[in-house]
């Protein structure tokens, strides 16, 4: 199975980055602004994904409180079910206790603490990935666009302002 993947951002520790994996087929036009991998399975295994699958992943360059990163979650989620895909999987990642020593006499004490989780109100990032509800198995070029589009407009509202492509570069 392919891997197409696209990232927007910055690279490093405590940056503002974001990214698409695409897992499936692709039609030929697919390509120009990402990087192809292959997963290679055990034929004796079942395989990872029976429909078009995509993850796309926020990090954050300074901590968000907790439930602020669940509203983005869900707004990926519901975004990308009117688009035909079912989530299958979410993570709110980095988690962070704002009120140990560390954060004394800095303004992230004073997040709210979460109704989720006991011990921490903030994390670094998120990942949602979903999968195609019907039977499309090769990834278009108008589908990849269409959720390129969905996540630069996320970004834009996460970070405040648009994030340029990185240009991947590819081992030959």
């Amino acid at each position: 199975m392919k891997v197409f993947k696209m990232k927007f951002g910055e690279s490093g520790d405590n940056v503002n980055a974001f990214g698409i994996r695409f897992y499936g087929e692709f039609d030929s036009k697919v390509g120009q602004d990402g990087s192809f991998s292959e997963i290679i399975y055990d034929p004796d295994t079942p395989s990872f994904t029976e429909h078009q699958r995509i993850t796309l992943w926020f990090i954050f360059a300074k901590i968000r409180p907790y439930e602020q990163v669940s509203d983005f979650i869900r707004q990926l989620a519901d975004t990308l079910q009117k688009k035909s895909y079912a989530t299958k999987t979410s993570s709110v990642d980095g988690l962070v206790d704002t009120r140990s020593k560390d954060y004394i006499n800095k303004p992230e004490r004073n997040f709210p603490a979460s109704y989720r989780m006991h011990r921490c109100n903030a994390a670094t990032g998120f990942s949602v990935t979903a999968e195609r509800t019907d039977d499309t198995l090769k990834f278009t070029l108008t589908e990849v666009v269409s959720i390129a589009e969905t996540a630069v407009r996320l970004g834009r509202a996460i970070y405040g302002k648009n994030l340029k492509m990185v240009k991947v570069k590819t081992a030959i």
